[in-house]
């Protein structure tokens, strides 16, 4: 029984994390949206940005590693919903950050060489990649939490 449990709680880490992907992607394109419309101060710009380069982005350079990030953390909040429950956002927001730093700081600029001012290099800012991977754990943590809750 106890095995079937922690089965259970690992399968739904990982949806937890796979649902946590889009999501995250989600946010990050309506944040840069914002960005762009505050920075630039033009509709043409800001539509042309939200339309057609900002998606791209993010599906050819953010995609493998969000999900690679959020499976991970989902993996980790699934092992770790056996101890405390409590615990289970910070859990997500610490394995975020550091998967986020890792990923996306490390592995990322090793592959794709960040030029001055390019996609690769604000994605690999190592702030912006730490609160990245900070949010993608905190929404797999919520939707686990929201998962795995027992009915009453």
């Amino acid at each position: 029984m106890s095995s079937q449990r922690s089965l259970r709680t690992i399968l739904l880490g990982l949806l937890a994390g796979f649902l946590s992907a889009p999501t995250g992607l989600l946010l990050a394109y309506v944040v840069g949206v914002i960005v762009t419309a505050f920075k630039t101060r033009e509709v043409l710009t800001t539509l042309l940005v939200a339309g057609s380069f900002l998606p791209l982005m993010l599906i050819f350079v953010l995609l493998l590693p969000t999900l690679l990030i959020s499976i991970i953390v989902g993996l980790a909040l699934g092992i770790a919903s056996g101890f405390d429950r409590r615990l289970l956002i910070p859990i997500g927001i610490l394995v975020g950050l550091i998967l986020g730093e890792i990923t996306l700081s490390v592995i990322l600029p090793a592959i794709v060489v960040p030029q001055p001012d390019d996609f690769t290099s604000i994605v690999s800012d190592y702030r912006l990649s730490a609160l990245f991977g900070s949010v993608l754990g905190t929404i797999a943590a919520v939707f686990y939490r929201w998962m795995s809750r027992t009915p009453k």
